[in-house]
């Protein structure tokens, strides 16, 4: 019942406006209220430039609005390029973890953000 409740949330915020920004931070009140987070974050695919630019961000310290990351590299950049989430459990002990900042967290979920054929972005929760 609670999946059900999540994607009837989810939607709401997606179909309540026409605002990006608004909508991204909806999505993310219901990732941190539901999962009971304190750290999380969307990151949209820059094709130009081949990064993920950090869009929205809730928990984040200052300056996490500034954040870049290359597809492929990273945590983040890896799961965009292989195009599947992934879950790293205490990311302080994974070689490929690229830090941004001096987080208190050390669990990591990365699930890819998507249209039918092309990676728009990712969300992040840490």
């Amino acid at each position: 019942m609670q999946k059900i409740a999540i994607l009837y949330d989810a939607s709401q915020a997606v179909l309540s406006t026409f605002d990006l920004d608004e909508v991204l931070q909806r999505i993310l009140v219901i990732a941190r209220d539901y999962f009971h987070l304190q750290n999380v974050a969307i990151l949209l695919l820059d094709k130009d430039k081949n990064h993920l630019c950090m869009r929205s961000q809730i928990g984040g310290e200052q300056g996490f609005d500034q954040v870049r990351v290359t597809i492929g590299t990273g945590l983040i950049g890896i799961a965009a390029k292989d195009k599947r989430p992934l879950y790293v459990p205490d990311f302080s002990k994974d070689a490929r973890y690229l830090p941004w900042s001096a987080m208190k967290s050390s669990a990591y979920l990365i699930v890819r953000a998507k249209t039918r054929i092309t990676l728009i972005g990712k969300l992040s929760i840490f």
